[in-house]
């Protein structure tokens, strides 16, 4: 439903840096987002985001629209694999888009 950078995260494990790609990396920076958004609401008295999905296709404004691209290939020089464009509005490629955050 949303769209973020998903190649090269750095990240320490077993005490040696290496990099991780795609929604291993990209989905922990968004929840850790969201978990942002939720402790300055909290701090503030108001309730929690809750079930995202209704918040996200209510406020498409939160997001920047990628318009050109596609998911097709996983590293450069690899076959295609089948995959999807990006266009405007949301589309499988990049969902919403890229969170204003």
């Amino acid at each position: 439903d949303v769209s973020l950078a998903g190649h090269a995260y750095a990240m320490v494990v077993g005490g040696k840096w290496l990099t991780v790609d795609g929604t291993s990396a990209s989905s922990p920076a968004f929840a850790g987002m969201i978990s942002l958004i939720n402790a300055e609401r909290k701090a503030k008295g108001r309730p929690l985001v809750g079930f995202l999905n209704p918040v996200l296709y209510a406020s498409p404004e939160m997001f920047r629209d990628i318009t050109e691209g596609d998911n097709r290939c996983a590293s450069y020089g690899s076959p295609c694999c089948g995959g999807y464009e990006a266009g405007p509005g949301w589309d499988a490629a990049t969902g919403l888009g890229v969170p204003d955050f």
